[in-house]
């Protein structure tokens, strides 16, 4: 599975990518990651990615040719299993389910945004063009400095449901948001050695070898 992130700072995802599980899932070519820099397509010798705002000129927003030929050059290079996922505030949100249907998907395209988000004509050029493979998501209806950070909830929200990316695929059966359970339920308390912790004490049925009442316990997501 392929990755590919448009962003005029790259470089915030070299810890990200150089860590845990990620690593190990580049290292094995489970997915890849690469990252594209609007500047490389920018057409003034500054390679000035943003400008002011028409009507609001107290900030500052993305210019759209840089974006969108950004893109573009992306495209050029994958096959026909591909979707654009720009990282914005939207209507649509972030979930377990679209992590998974994702998942499924050869190759990824994140588009971060910067200041004020993109020129929204960035945005009416992928929708006329490719409707059925553009996304516009949020990771929560609250507000963020930038797109990169979203762009990596995201990524590593799919890419350990990415087979052989986690070994043990027991895990992916025993998690909170199931997508079986329509995402309503939340994964039961779990405890590790010793047995008491500032006057907190393991529940006795986890230590009574009792598999069936250990079960039940789990099912009904007691805490006690």
């Amino acid at each position: 599975m392929k990755f590919f992130v448009v962003s005029i700072f790259p470089e915030i995802f070299d810890s990200f990518i150089n860590n845990s599980l990620i690593k190990k899932a580049i290292d094995t070519q489970k997915i890849e990651i690469f990252f594209v820099n609007p500047r490389d397509f920018c057409l003034d010798k500054h390679r000035q990615v943003d400008d002011e705002i028409y009507g609001w000129w107290k900030w500052m927003l993305l210019k759209a040719q840089p974006v969108i030929q950004s893109v573009q050059k992306i495209i050029s290079q994958i096959d026909e299993n591909f979707k654009i996922v720009y990282v914005s505030p939207s209507k649509k949100i972030f979930n377990q389910k679209i992590a998974q249907d994702f998942s499924n998907i050869q190759n990824i395209i994140f588009v971060c945004w910067r200041y004020e988000w993109i020129d929204f004509r960035f945005e009416q050029y992928f929708v006329d063009k490719y409707k059925s493979k553009f996304e516009k998501i949020s990771l929560w209806k609250f507000i963020i400095m930038w797109g990169e950070v979203a762009a990596m909830t995201m990524i590593e929200s799919i890419s350990r449901l990415v087979p052989w990316v986690i070994k043990e695929e027991e895990s992916h059966k025993i998690e909170s948001y199931d997508t079986s359970k329509d995402m309503q339920n939340i994964e039961f308390p779990q405890y590790t050695r010793p047995e008491e912790v500032y006057d907190y004490k393991v529940p006795q049925v986890l230590l009574s070898g009792n598999h069936k009442e250990i079960q039940k316990r789990r099912d009904n997501n007691e805490e006690k």
